[in-house]
């Protein structure tokens, strides 16, 4: 870390009455401890004969779990695209954002502050999308401009699969689904075991592109009814690379993550499995920025913890009421503060009595934004399968009960470093009405959601016919809880706006069709309907900027968001192919967005409201050909077009067409192999309005290769933007304006990088 950063976290342990000694990270030891084992383990790594080549799976054999009952991609109504950890692995995925860096339709969405904010599906992003890992949702996304909080918060090295629902599934998944899933499965004991009773392996790697290094390091262990499972990952970063004349604000990162299982075969057809998840990141920023006329210098720190508890039963019964039960609880705890520094001139000490205080005072800024959520979740799954006649049923059919509470604390003093006062009640400028904090813009909220879901899939006999029904009723219950702190300004109120609650209750619906033509050829199809009520902070938002003359007010009548989808495909599974290309179809209606309300004096009111009509029609195409035992090659594609019918304008969410090819080669020996890929990218130009930002088409080609040393040591290595293409992804300026050429340029990805990866069996 520069000497700045860590100033300003020796600043921070002193102020909090921590140690000024004790070590940022609180996995100190074991991180050195880590080390020493690294560089032993590289030094007596074997160099043996060739290993077995790697298995690669056929496409249409992988199995998918995100239907509620394991099929394969054959075999399933719509489109859930499939990232392995075989494929983190040979692609070198460090994060949330490379897990879709090869799934056109797919995208990350970043902020300077928050880091990876959420997938997007089909132009679909934000709340919009469900994230949940291991049963459990993910925190919600918090939009505050750059200081936003997302969900990054996980770590990928113990991923076993991401699938992804594209398209509505609030039937299987509850509220939020209304643009797709993303359903995250950590590792398990027998994941790392090869036919032994232990296994311990170590990993480091390195990339360039934001001066990343890891290491961690995994046991496994099983012997008789008990296994048990510990994954440590260790990251130290930097801000990433821009391509061009754009730079990002400096910043030094380190994360940890701790993963720790443990099953227990109670008897023939009862396992318990106990699961503790827990990640640690602090990520210190030079905020240069920031730094202009009344700003000369401005440092942040942004720490999250996330700490989750999971105790899943699963029962292999074959009863009348169902085959297979499992029953997953979960508590998890997310706490993410963002704490600024700055020195600046400052107009909450001026004296009206003394015009030699009108110009301002050099003072000491200090501001903690939080953002805080617990949640608790019950979940029940049943599967059962009965055959009546030449139809069989496959049924999935459960239930869901969930309690998060959020907080969302916000604190600022300033200090005048001339006199020494300090005071809470910030003026922006010479005599504006000021900001008194402590304070909340949005009220200590506990939400509850229940649910209920059946799904039915029926096959008649050897037509080759399947149809599968599913339903879902789910209930919604957001208690907001106001005190004196919300709103710093205490005018909320008085304009005749107030917090209410909300309870309301939805219905959705799916139907899906499999029609296998002949032993190569299918059909399918799916209409699916998805459901996401309004959060804590779209309807009880309560901020007014006294100053700048503002006010973000309630809205105790805001409904939920809807959304239909219809989609049609075609599947074909050759003896060295496999194709598979849909279209689709999908309507979005009450989308809330924040409009403008009216006025209140001298103060314009805004507030979120259901006045938006979405529109989104694409087609996709993805395809796999075995040319022979070394030789692959894949190829996706991805068109959507989108429109806000309420505006009638182009959507600016819809990634522009993307096309990914890739060909692969593997040695006879085992020993080595490699991939390039293309992303292409068309051109954006259909947009909302003549101001708003477009894009030009770009080419990148990536390699990833590997090399075995021997059947416990690997290598993997990866160029990346190999002939150093200037682009931006769309997702990170859909939102600009074209004369933003700042931030244009600050949004470009890196150019030419390189990453190298490490991992020894031991």
């Amino acid at each position: 870390m520069t000497g700045s950063v860590r100033q300003l976290i020796w600043m921070k342990q002193v102020m909090s009455g921590a140690r000024p000694d004790a070590p940022v990270s609180q996995y100190g030891r074991l991180r050195v401890a880590l080390t020493s084992l690294l560089a032993v383990s590289a030094a007596v790594v074997p160099v043996g004969p060739a290993a077995a080549q790697e298995a690669n799976d056929r496409i249409e054999e992988l199995i998918v779990n995100a239907t509620r009952l394991p099929r394969t991609i054959v075999d399933i109504a719509g489109t859930v695209s499939l990232v392995t950890a075989e494929d983190i692995e040979r692609e070198l995925a460090e994060d949330l954002d490379d897990l879709v860096r090869f799934q056109p339709g797919v995208s990350m969405a970043t902020a300077s502050r928050g880091g990876n904010e959420g997938f997007a599906i089909r132009g679909i992003g934000g709340n919009r999308v469900l994230t949940v890992v291991d049963g459990i949702r993910s925190n919600d996304i918090y939009n505050a401009g750059p200081s936003s909080y997302g969900r990054d918060n996980f770590d990928t090295d113990n991923i076993k699969a991401v699938e992804l629902i594209r398209g509505p599934a609030s039937v299987l998944y509850g509220a939020d689904a209304i643009g797709g899933a993303v359903i995250v499965t950590s590792k398990e004991p027998g994941d790392y075991l090869r036919g032994d009773r232990l296994a311990f392996n170590v990993r480091a790697s390195a990339a360039d592109a934001d001066d990343q290094y890891r290491g961690g390091f995994t046991a496994a262990f099983e012997g008789g009814d008990v296994g048990f499972l510990a994954q440590y990952t260790h990251r130290e970063f930097a801000e990433q690379d821009v391509n061009g004349p754009g730079t990002l604000n400096p910043q030094d990162g380190d994360s940890d993550s701790l993963f720790l299982q443990l099953f227990w075969d109670a008897s023939p057809g009862h396992q318990l499995r106990f699961s503790v998840d827990s990640f640690v990141e602090e990520v210190a920023t030079q905020l240069d920025s920031e730094i202009g006329r009344t700003v000369s210098g401005s440092m942040g720190l942004d720490e999250t913890e996330r700490l989750r508890f999971g105790l899943r039963y699963l029962w292999d019964a074959e009863l009348a009421l169902f085959d297979e039960l499992e029953i997953d609880l979960n508590d998890q705890t997310i706490d993410s503060s963002q704490y600024t520094e700055q020195t600046r001139t400052s107009y909450s000490f001026i004296n009206p009595r003394d015009p030699r205080t009108y110009r301002g005072t050099s003072a000491l800024r200090q501001s903690t934004l939080g953002f805080d959520q617990q949640t608790q979740a019950l979940n029940l799954n049943l599967r059962k399968t009965v055959a009546a006649g030449s139809v069989t049923h496959s049924l999935a059919y459960g239930a869901s009960v969930e309690e998060t509470d959020t907080q969302r604390p916000r604190n600022r003093c300033e200090e005048n470093l001339a006199g020494g006062d300090v005071t809470c009640r910030i003026s922006e400028y010479p005599f504006a009405p000021p900001e008194v904090f402590p304070n909340k813009t949005i009220p200590d909220t506990s939400t509850e959601r229940s649910g209920l879901y059946l799904q039915d899939e029926i096959a008649f006999g050897e037509s080759g016919l399947s149809l599968i029904p599913g339903a879902r009723y789910d209930r919604y219950r957001m208690n907001a809880i106001p005190d004196p702190s919300l709103d710093g300004t205490g005018q909320v109120s008085g304009y005749g706006f107030a917090v209410e609650s909300i309870d309301e209750s939805a219905t959705s619906l799916s139907m899906g069709l499999v029609y296998d033509v002949n032993d190569v050829w299918s059909v399918f199809g799916q209409y699916a309907q998805g459901y996401r009520p309004p959060n804590f902070a779209e309807a009880n938002q309560s901020f007014v900027n006294l100053g700048f003359q503002y006010a973000t007010v309630p809205n105790p009548e805001l409904g939920a968001e809807n959304s239909e989808g219809l989609e049609l495909g075609l599947r074909a599974s050759f003896p060295n192919a496999f194709l598979s290309i849909a279209a689709y179809h999908n309507r979005y209606t009450n989308f809330i967005e924040n409009a403008f309300a009216g006025v209140r004096g001298p103060i314009s009111l805004f507030q979120n409201r259901n006045v938006g009509k979405v529109e989104i029609e694409g087609a996709e195409f993805n395809a796999w050909f075995f040319l022979n035992d070394r030789w692959q090659a894949r190829t996706a594609l991805a068109y959507a077009r989108g429109d806000n019918l309420s505006a009638s304008t182009p959507l600016d969410s819809v990634d522009p067409l993307t096309l990914v090819a890739g060909l692969r080669f593997d040695a006879a020996s085992g020993r080595w192999g490699g991939e390039a890929l293309l992303t292409a990218v068309g051109r954006k130009d259909r947009v909302s309005t003549p101001e708003h930002v477009t894009a030009g088409s770009y080419n990148v080609v990536d390699l990833v290769g590997n090399y075995n040393f021997s059947e416990s040591a690997r290598l993997r290595f990866g160029v990346f933007n190999v002939f150093d293409e200037l682009y931006a992804r769309w997702i990170n300026i859909s939102s600009m304006n074209a004369e933003a050429t700042s931030a244009i340029a600050n949004a470009q990805q890196p150019g030419t990088n390189f990453r190298v990866s490490f991992h020894i069996d031991i």
